[in-house]
């Protein structure tokens, strides 16, 4: 009976994940995510928590970023279960692009999937260069930072 309440709440967490426009991760996922080679367009992979002052400043660089060149792709990994505080956070700064959040997998499992260097610092952005190409920085970035990390010209 303890199984099958169990594997009911998984099954719903998942499909609220679907409902609200959020896709749930998990390792496979996470590693396909962060293969170079499955982005052919320049493209930032943003981790992120509704709890980081600094994870949001990236995202509204981000955010004006890709709606200034629509060459450009976002997507954003909120480190966290889904909840109405993550979609929130998101819909506030009207930022594009898919959305993960954090799966049934055990966290630790898809944060090494993601990136095996990372130690959980946040924010913490993967740029993909769309020939590729990776960097990851950790920390706040600017617009220069953040088109030479894509190996796009710095204006």
């Amino acid at each position: 009976m303890k199984r099958l309440v169990l594997i009911s709440f998984l099954l719903a967490c998942v499909t609220s994940a679907f409902a609200t426009g959020f896709v749930a991760l998990d390792r496979k996922s996470a590693r396909t995510l962060t293969d170079g080679s499955t982005h052919t367009a320049p493209t930032i992979v943003a981790l992120w928590s509704t709890d980081c002052p600094y994870c949001k400043k990236n995202l509204g660089v981000f955010t004006d970023m890709v709606k200034a060149d629509a060459s450009l792709q976002l997507i954003t990994v909120a480190v966290e279960p889904l909840s109405a505080e993550v979609a929130t956070s998101l819909d506030r700064i009207r930022v594009p692009g898919v959305r993960y959040v954090y799966g049934t997998d055990a966290p630790e499992a898809i944060a090494y999937a993601l990136d095996p260097k990372w130690r959980g610092e946040l924010p913490r952005t993967l740029f993909f260069d769309g020939r590729g190409n990776r960097v990851m920085i950790s920390g706040a970035v600017d617009v220069a930072t953040t088109r030479k990390s894509l190996g796009l010209p710095v204006q």
